[in-house]
């Protein structure tokens, strides 16, 4: 098996599966198409980051309302693609400042610096947390969820070699990643 990882923001990770220049591409969203059969990786809570001395840092969780007047750091994608923003912040209309960077650790490090407020998966900030660089806070009432799966080619998803990456990026990722839970199959 070769494995060449296509790295960066990709428009359209699914086009790339029906025009042969990938094999498999990781999703936030199922987009049901007949060629392409979606596979569950797994689930994950997205935390709010900020500098230990922010205003917020007060708070038990944070809402769409804390994140008016303060500048949003991100990556460089979409909107659609940022599950904040997309099921968070646009349902009541509340548009921060915004930022970028395509870094995790520069994202962390402009947060640290009090430029702004950042929403990462636990796990991705978890070691910053524990060395105090950040303080992080869930999001919403009952925290903001997000979920990952591998869309791979209709005639392709019953592969055996498919089928046994998919069950070692999710032991892996179970194993060494906090805060996972499980996803049901794909819709």
């Amino acid at each position: 098996m070769e494995l060449d990882i296509v790295s960066g923001f990709q428009a359209d990770p699914v086009g790339l599966l029906l025009t042969n220049r990938a094999d498999l591409a990781i999703v936030s969203e199922v987009e049901p198409q007949a060629e392409v059969d979606y596979q569950p990786l797994f689930a994950y809570e997205m935390v709010a980051i900020m500098a230990r001395d922010h205003k917020l840092a007060e708070k038990k969780r944070l809402s769409a309302q804390d994140f008016a007047g303060e500048t949003l750091i991100s990556y460089p994608v979409p909107d659609e693609m940022l599950d904040l923003v997309r099921k968070v912040l646009r349902p009541v209309s509340v548009n921060p400042a915004r930022r970028t960077s395509e870094l995790t650790v520069a994202i962390i490090q402009l947060v640290a610096s009090r430029r702004g407020l950042a929403a990462l998966p636990f796990w991705a900030v978890k070691p910053y947390l524990e060395r105090g660089y950040v303080v992080a806070r869930p999001i919403g009432e009952y925290g903001l969820n997000s979920e990952l799966y591998a869309a791979l080619r209709h005639d392709d998803a019953s592969l055996a070699f498919m089928q046994d990456f998919l069950a070692t990026v999710r032991e892996r990722s179970f194993a060494t990643l906090p805060g996972l839970s499980a996803l049901e199959a794909a819709r």
